[in-house]
Parts: structure tokens; C-alpha cells; sequence
């Protein structure tokens, strides 16, 4: 059965829940009734008339006697914030912020009775797919409602209606929200069903639970929302074209993503026409349209997607993208920033792991001053260096090493660019290298010729390193958004939202970046937004997350509450927060547990019982992040020692000269990303303008 929410004009109050396996149980028949209710919006994402100030939540409690009279001199606060008592909705209403995540606590105190109810406020809230925002509907046809992303729980479901901009609900009728299960991803609203004038579409979770002590139908109900605006008018014009947005778009095998058919009329306005046109495909063995506009990849290819409606018609080109499977971690070979395209900084050089002491040793020095996290693949090394191309002051340089003797097989080749930042990843053959000015450009792997290059959205702003996986590199930039891009064509697949120094985390289902106060997992072919982690707050900067045990490692994140940094784990699934880490270099793992390195001191827990297992200082100046090989942990220190470590005891297995001083990954400004690398047998280390390699295979 399903939960009902009832609103009153203003204000947000749950009025009826139906009766389901955990509706609110009547207690006793001479206490307080008591109906709160809190409804929390993104940071930035709040819609006009619904929450006064500089909030991104609203709260209302509704409190009555045992006679049914309202209680008017109660004390009533939430989160610590006191509601005051609005004649007009005979309830206590205010404003709060309320993270993501975050416990919320309704306080009641009622001539000397005091009741409590607490409840985990969502992590993540639907994306409103349909209808883009500012659509025009026509008040005279069915119209269509479409979100993805967050999904509730088993105790929560989907929640929706369309309000006018006082914050009145004008659909669905009888004053409730519309609540729909898990499973749904659409609805659509019925014709002549919707006032015309500007309204907002509000897609949103919601849950709800008793109240401890109160009376019989008393409960806390939460509620997440997102919201776009709409404008409804009648349709009396003459209709003179139609249009499909996107004009193109990629999606993959057994992916979805929604079109748009949108009517012009002759007095230069437009009607969202989607769920009223007939959609039609070119080639149904590769593109599938359903009646609602909703298109699905069948086969690697492309079709032209067709609507019609009142004899005319649009189109959009629908390029159905087939991964190119990549290796699944563990890797043999350092792919990308900390190994693999996880950043686990994990890899495993066979059954038996590594030697220590390593049974071999090279050491090449290279021009400029500082080099690159290295990648390990096809008997090679690549790295960059700091050293610019002649004449100019900016710029990179790339280098191609075999892994064996450690001497130049191809290079240096001069990379340009702004600033003294690249990165490179590898994948299928092929090197993906970027600068700061977002230009992509690829090299073959065994002879550095050069392939495609590729201008990215925005002129600026790459800092961190690219992922390549599975046919796909993906680049983030402050500027350029998270881009995703075919590697065979360079053609780009989608842009979402960017920002400073969070290199691509890649798992089977999903694309993690991470920024100062925000956290997103993207669909990594379509690129929707899966869920989206808010702090509420706004600013540059950023740093990489990591992808291990079914969870994201993010880092520095801004706890508003708290006014500072944060790092928090979070549920790679539903992008829930499930508890929080001390790590200043980013962490590195194993199958069974985290390395975290934090104020000189490397520290291993067990991820199954977040047990310190050991801990481990070195000589006092590890500043390197920590990777793993099979059963051993390497981390290096400022004075150019590199440590092995056994990685379940902690105790040293080797260290080692890197013949020069260690960097720490600087992810603050646009220099290169220094780091340790392992593959194919050997132990990569740069250290100042010196690259070291280690065979630690018999």
C-alpha cells in the first residue's frame, strides 16, 4: 500500500499516513498527537516560496490534545533549532540546513511530557530527467514526469507533485503526493488535469516512522526533493515545426536515456510534445524507442530516432557505444594516478608476490625537475616531466622507458600547455595524455606516434589525471566538466559536472568524482547523474577518491556543521554515508583492508571490523601515497627512503635509496601528480628529476 502525503498552502505537513507494515501505532489513548514532518532540497536547489532564508530545509510539527484542540505553548525544535508557532497553519514551522545523510531529531515538550524522534535524512535525491527545465506544457495534453538516480530503500518510495509558486499542490488532486515504488522511473500527468502559469515539478523520497510515546497517528515523515520549473498554457496556435533535443546522443548497450519532442507554434512559443508524438526508429536492431520518448541501445551502431506529431517531424542521431573491455582489477600493469582505474593502488605481480629485496635496479635521470606518477604497461614506462618545450615556460614533456635497463625507447616529446601540468592513462595500446587546457591527445604505446587529439569543452581547468577504461577515457577539469570520451574516435560521449583535482574513479557501474562540497556517481556511458553526495556549500578544489570494497574513499569534503574538512566513506550504491577516515595522501587497499597515510604515520585497518591492524612511521617523513603489491605495502619518505612493508604485520620487509628527495602528490595547484607505480614485476618510484625501477620478480 502506499503512503500519502498531504501539504497546506505554505507550509510542508504531513497530514494521513496509510496503514502499512510500519504505520504509526496508537501508544495510548491520552497523550499528544504529534505530525512533523521535514522536507530537505540540495544546497542551491530550493525552490521559490517554500523555504524562507538561507535554508535548504523546512520543518513543521503539528501537535493537537487528546481532545483534538491545537497545542499552542509547546517548545518544539529540530536539530537544536526552534520552530515557532504559525497561527495561520496552527502548527510550528521553521527553516534549518540539514546535510545529506545527516540524523535529524524533532523535539516536543508539552507540559512536562517530552517526546523524541530521530531519522537519517537521505544521502542522495532523484534527478529530474523529464521535464528539462523551463519546458513549456500545454495544459490540454498528457505531459511526462521522468527522474533517475537515488533509489529508495525498503522503507521509503518515490514522492511527486506539481505546485504553484506559493507553494500550493495543484496535481495530483485531493491535496497529496503523488507515491509511487522503487521500481518506477516515470509517470505522466493527464490532459486538462493542470492549472495553466508557471508551476514546479517536485520529484523527490520520502519515509516516515512512528513517534515514540506519542499518540495514535502521530510520525515523523522525511523527505528529499529536487525541482524544475514548468510553464503550462493552452494550445490555440498553429503549429509550424517540430524539434528533438538532443539533436545527438550516445548511449550504450541496455542503456536508456530520455529524448524530447518540442512543438514551435506561429507566435514564436513551444510545447513540450513528448508523450503526445509517435516515436519511431530507423534501425530497431540497434535503437529502441518507446512511446514516451525513452531511448535504449540494442546493438553497436547508429539509428535516427524520429518523433512526429500534427505532420511534422524532428530527429536525433542515436549512437549506440560498445565497450571495449579492459582487464578487471586486480591489474598486472599500472593503467592511470595509484595503479588502476579504481585508484585503489593496487596491483598484484603474481601468485607468489613480490621479492624483498628486489632482485634488480635501475635508476635514469631525466630533464626537468620534477616527474609524474608512472603507468607500467607493454614492457614500457611512461611518464612526464616538468621540463617545457623549448622556448617556451610551460609545458611538459612525455618519456617512453623500457621497464628492464630503464634507458629512453621513444622521446622526449614536447607536450605544451598552460602551466606545468599533464597526466596520462593507458588503455587498449594506447596513451591518453591531457594538459590544463584540456586538450586530449593520444600516442601509440610502443611508438609514441601520435593519434587523435581533441579540444574538450571549456578552455581550462584540467589539474588531474585522465582514467581510461573499458573504451572510454574520462577527463575532469573546472572548466571542461567530467568529459567522457570514445577512445578509438576521440568522439565525446557526454559532459557533466566538473571541478579541481579529482582524477575519474571507474567501478563496473558508475564514475565517482569528488569535489569540495560535492560528491556525483555518473552513469559511465550515458553519463546521468546516479547520485549526487551535497555538503551545502560552494568553493573550488577537490581531491581523488577511491573506488575499494564496494564503497568511495572521498576526501576533504566541507562539513558545513563542523566547519571543516571532512573524509567520509560512502555507499557506492546509493552514495549513503557509512562513516568517516583520517588520510591526508590518498588511502590504498587491498581486498581486505585500507592503508591510509595521515600526518607522517601509515596506518592499516581492517575493512571488515575497522580494527587498526598496525601502524607504521618510518623514519619520521613518509609523504608518498601508499601502494600496494599482492602482500606488500610501499610508501616512501621526504628523505628518499622507499619502505616495503609486510601488509599484514606491518613489520619492514626492505627499504631502499631513491637516490633523490621524495614529493608527496601535490593536489593543490597545477603541477604534475607525483606518485609511486607497480607492474609487470617492477617497483617504479620517481624521486625528484631521478626515476627508479625495482624488479621485485624473480
Amino acid at each position: 500500500m502506499r503512503h500519502y502525503f498531504k501539504f497546506n498552502r505554505n507550509s510542508w505537513m504531513e497530514e494521513t499516513v496509510e496503514h502499512t507494515s510500519k504505520a504509526f501505532l496508537g501508544l495510548t489513548l491520552n497523550m499528544d498527537t504529534i505530525i512533523a514532518t521535514v522536507i530537505t532540497f540540495p544546497t542551491g536547489g530550493v525552490p521559490p516560496g517554500f523555504v524562507a532564508g538561507s535554508y535548504n530545509s523546512a520543518a513543521a510539527v503539528k501537535i493537537t490534545d487528546q481532545n483534538g484542540a491545537p497545542v499552542t505553548t509547546a517548545m518544539v525544535t529540530v536539530d537544536a533549532t526552534a520552530l515557532r508557532y504559525v497561527t495561520a497553519g496552527q502548527q510550528y514551522e521553521g527553516g534549518l540546513n540539514v546535510n545529506p545523510g545527516a540524523t535529524v531529531t524533532v523535539s516536543v515538550s508539552v507540559s512536562g511530557a517530552n517526546y523524541t524522534a530521530s531519522h537519517t535524512n537521505f544521502s542522495t535525491y532523484p534527478t529530474i530527467t523529464a521535464p528539462a527545465p523551463n519546458t513549456t506544457w500545454s495544459s490540454q495534453a498528457t505531459n511526462l514526469v521522468g527522474w533517475s538516480g537515488a533509489v529508495p530503500d525498503s522503507t521509503s518510495q518515490y514522492a511527486l507533485g506539481v505546485f504553484d509558486q506559493s507553494g500550493a499542490l495543484v496535481w495530483p488532486s485531493g491535496g497529496r503526493l503523488m507515491v509511487l515504488p522503487s521500481a518506477d522511473s516515470n509517470t505522466t500527468i493527464s490532459a486538462n488535469s493542470l492549472p495553466t502559469g508557471n508551476l514546479l515539478v517536485m520529484v523527490g523520497i520520502i519515509d516516515a516512522l512512528t513517534f515514540p510515546g506519542a499518540a495514535a497517528g502521530s510520525g515523523l515523515g522525511i523527505g528529499g526533493f529536487n525541482y524544475v520549473t514548468v510553464s503550462v498554457a493552452s494550445t490555440t496556435l498553429t503549429l509550424q515545426s517540430v524539434s528533438t533535443a538532443p539533436a545527438s546522443v550516445t548511449v550504450g548497450v541496455g542503456k536508456s536515456t530520455q529524448l524530447a519532442a518540442t512543438a514551435a507554434y506561429s507566435d514564436g512559443s513551444s510545447r513540450d510534445v513528448t508523450t503526445q508524438a509517435s516515436w519511431s526508429s530507423s534501425d530497431a536492431t540497434k535503437v529502441r524507442i518507446s512511446n514516451l520518448g525513452v531511448v535504449t541501445g540494442v546493438a553497436s551502431g547508429t539509428a535516427t530516432v524520429t518523433a512526429q506529431y500534427g505532420g511534422f517531424s524532428g530527429s536525433t542521431t542515436v549512437n549506440v557505444f560498445q565497450p571495449n573491455p579492459s582487464p578487471t582489477p586486480p591489474l598486472s600493469q599500472a593503467v592511470t594516478y595509484q595503479i588502476d582505474y579504481a585508484h585503489s593502488g593496487r596491483v598484484t605481480v603474481g601468485a607468489s608476490g613480490p621479492t624483498f629485496p628486489p632482485v634488480a635496479h635501475w635508476s635514469t635521470t631525466l630533464t626537468g625537475n620534477s616527474i609524474s606518477y608512472p603507468l607500467i604497461a607493454g614492457g614500457k614506462v611512461f611518464v612526464t616531466t616538468n621540463a617545457p618545450p623549448s622556448g617556451s615556460i610551460y609545458g611538459t614533456t612525455l618519456y617512453a622507458l623500457d621497464e628492464v635497463t630503464g634507458s629512453v625507447v621513444w622521446g622526449p616529446t614536447p607536450l605544451s600547455g598552460t602551466y606545468s601540468f599533464s597526466g596520462a592513462a593507458y588503455d587498449h595500446g594506447t596513451l591518453f595524455v591531457v594538459n590544463f587546457d584540456a586538450l586530449l591527445r593520444t600516442f601509440d604505446a610502443a611508438t609514441g606516434k601520435p593519434g587523435w587529439s581533441v579540444q574538450l569543452i571549456g578552455a581550462t581547468g584540467v589539474t588531474s589525471p585522465p582514467t581510461a577504461v573499458n573504451g572510454v577515457v574520462y577527463v575532469v577539469g573546472s572548466s571542461s566538466g567530467t568529459v567522457a570520451v570514445d577512445e578509438a574516435s576521440g568522439g565525446v560521449l557526454w559532459v557533466g559536472v566538473g571541478g579541481d583535482h579529482s582524477s575519474p574513479t571507474i567501478s563496473a557501474d558508475g564514475v565517482f568524482v569528488s569535489f569540495v562540497c560535492d560528491a556525483f556517481k555518473f552513469d559511465p556511458l550515458v553519463g546521468t547523474t546516479l547520485w549526487h553526495f551535497a555538503e551545502g556549500c560552494s568553493g573550488g578544489g577537490g581531491k581523488t577518491a577511491v573506488y575499494a570494497n564496494n564503497s568511495v574513499y572521498v576526501r576533504q569534503l566541507f562539513d558545513q556543521s563542523q566547519s571543516k574538512s571532512v573524509n567520509l566513506v560512502l555507499d557506492a550504491g546509493t552514495g549513503k554515508q557509512l562513516g568517516a577516515f583520517a588520510a591526508g595522501p590518498v588511502p590504498a587497499f587491498s581486498d581486505r583492508a585500507g592503508f591510509f597515510m595521515n600526518n607522517g604515520t601509515l596506518t592499516a585497518t581492517d575493512l571488515s571490523t575497522g580494527a587498526t591492524l598496525w601502524t607504521f612511521a618510518g623514519d619520521g617523513m613518509l609523504v608518498s601515497a601508499p601502494i600496494v603489491i599482492d602482500n606488500a605495502v610501499v610508501i616512501g619518505s621526504s628523505s628518499g627512503t622507499v619502505y616495503a612493508l609486510d601488509a599484514a604485520k606491518g613489520t619492514v620487509l626492505w627499504s631502499g635509496s631513491a637516490g633523490a628527495a621524495i614529493d608527496g602528490p601535490d593536489e593543490q595547484n597545477a603541477t604534475l601528480t607525483s606518485g609511486f607505480g607497480a607492474g609487470e614485476g617492477y617497483l617504479v618510484v620517481p624521486a625528484g628529476n631521478v626515476l627508479n625501477g625495482w624488479r621485485v620478480v624473480p
